[in-house]
């Protein structure tokens, strides 16, 4: 069975629920990570593994003629900065507005692909 990206988004809402900034912080990096794996495996680089991944994949959605990729670019580079911040920085306070709004961000991403991101999470994490 192939994991599904997903899984991740719906894990960081549940630690939207957490009661600390360690699981915003968590929550803003699975967020970014799930998205960014679909975004990824949507644009052909699933199997592309080198330092560069991010940039390259995000560089693809920036120069992207179709309107909806370019937004998606513009998500995703909001969400690696947060994500950034969230995984690297300890001098910058996450707090869980800050981390609700991240992953509401990867939930628009989901939107503007055509995934159902609620109906995944109804059927309790099952397509």
């Amino acid at each position: 069975m192939i994991f599904d990206w997903i899984t991740y988004i719906y894990l960081a809402d549940e630690l939207l629920t957490g009661t600390d900034e360690a699981y915003y912080r968590s929550a803003i990096s699975r967020a970014y990570y799930g998205v960014f794996c679909i975004a990824r495996d949507r644009k052909g680089y699933s199997d592309y593994k080198k330092s560069d991944a991010h940039s390259k994949v995000i560089e693809n959605y920036v120069k992207s003629s179709d309107e909806d990729e370019r937004i998606i670019a513009t998500i995703l580079i909001k969400l690696r900065r947060a994500r950034n911040y969230a995984d690297y920085d300890a001098n910058v306070v996450i707090n869980r507005e800050m981390a609700k709004m991240m992953v509401n961000s990867a939930k628009a991403i989901l939107d503007i692909l055509g995934i159902q991101y609620d109906d995944f999470k109804n059927n309790g994490g099952k397509e």
